[in-house]
């Protein structure tokens, strides 16, 4: 009898159970929290890159005649601006180009007009295709392709860098057809201009 009712204590006693339990949960809470971490922080990146390119594309499209278009200080400013939006994380991995479109009389016939390039972007290629469902008569669309390359900070889920890119259309707020039928001008390259 005292062996079976030794026995009986030892399949009660439960103190050892809490710490087993622990053991095998703690590692899997621990790296879906990391996981979680990870993909949130990629995901508020990428809508911040979002903001970047609508905010310039919409600066760029606030331009109005006294101001004779946009120049190289101007997109420099606009660069800026896109690497303060993108605060706390870092905005040296910004890269920023920008072209503008121009319509015929007919609203279609896409022709870049100039292009411009910030932070080590390549030239924008195919925005006459980009644009081509967006003309109207004599209008004009700015194209900005935002793109940033983000790297975790825990490194944990998220262990190389990825490149993250926006590309949005606006159109001009100021300098709109029939009054103003040659769209946002840059400035002609001279000096330290940079459009092209």
């Amino acid at each position: 009898m005292p062996m079976l009712s030794g026995l009986m204590r030892l399949l009660r006693d439960c103190r050892a159970v809490a710490a087993i339990e622990m053991a095998f949960a703690l590692p899997i809470t621990c790296a879906l929290t990391f996981s979680m971490y990870e993909v949130t922080q990629g995901v508020i990146c990428y809508m911040k890159i979002i903001d970047v390119a609508n905010t310039v594309a919409d600066l760029i499209g606030q331009t109005n005649i006294a101001q004779g278009g946009v120049g190289n200080t101007d997109f420099n400013n606009f660069y800026i601006a896109g690497q303060l939006i993108m605060t706390p994380s870092t905005g040296g991995n910004l890269k920023l180009a920008i072209a503008s479109v121009y319509f015929d009389a007919t609203g279609s016939n896409p022709v870049q007009r100039w292009h411009v390039e910030r932070g080590g972007a390549a030239a924008l290629t195919g925005t006459t295709t980009f644009a081509s469902n967006l003309g109207t008569a004599y209008g004009s669309t700015i194209i900005v392709k935002a793109t940033y390359s983000y790297s975790s900070v825990l490194n944990y889920f998220i262990t190389t860098p990825i490149n993250i890119t926006a590309e949005v259309a606006a159109q001009p707020r100021n300098l709109i057809p029939p009054a103003y039928q040659t769209g946002i001008p840059c400035p002609p390259a001279s000096g330290s201009q940079t459009c092209s």
